[in-house]
């Protein structure tokens, strides 16, 4: 994967799929990005910078929808994604020039936002693993992540939330309202 910055490779691949689309997938498939540790991406310790997993995340997200073919159906819509909130444990370092894999997929969905978990993997150990949700928005407001599966299929329905992202979703909107005082 080239590492140039996301604000030229997000609209490249947006762009590519018009003319060659990836591979189709089903909307609750996983997408596996294999990936190389660049130099631009260490830190003083020679191992992947934390900042730089969530701006390798936001691709592999984009990957994604693009191989559910959501990624389509919202730039026809004009529908805007945006970041709500995302979560990610490390577990092992990703040393310079070392090979690993981030599988991407959506979890589940709810009235308002999509829910996905990303885990990076090297030599088939856990690096680290973050769930992120997003919303979808028009000229309007909210778009129900449901109508947006709707657009690409038909009769799938959004699995259940899992508890431990409920629990995720009460200690963020917690820690929101607290900040709020």
């Amino acid at each position: 994967m080239s590492h140039f910055i996301n604000f030229v490779r997000i609209p490249s691949l947006a762009f590519r799929q018009s003319i060659r689309p990836l591979p189709p997938l089903d909307v609750l498939g996983e997408d596996t990005l294999r990936l190389r540790v660049l130099p631009n991406d260490i830190d003083l310790n020679l191992h992947m910078n934390n900042a730089r997993y969530p701006s390798i995340m936001d691709y592999a997200r984009t990957h994604l929808l693009a191989r559910t073919r959501l990624l389509s159906h919202m730039m026809r819509s004009r529908w805007q994604p945006l970041l709500g909130a995302s979560w990610i444990t490390y577990r092992r370092s990703l040393p310079l020039f070392s090979a690993f894999s981030l599988a991407s997929r959506i979890v589940c969905w709810d009235e308002k936002w999509f829910y996905f978990e990303q885990t990076f993997t090297r030599d088939g150990e856990t690096a680290a693993v973050g769930w992120v949700k997003g919303i979808l928005r028009d000229a309007e407001g909210n778009v129900e992540p449901q109508r947006a599966i709707d657009g690409i299929t038909t009769g799938v329905i959004s699995p259940p939330l899992p508890e431990a992202i409920a629990t995720w979703n009460d200690l963020t909107r917690e820690k929101l309202q607290n900040g709020a005082q």
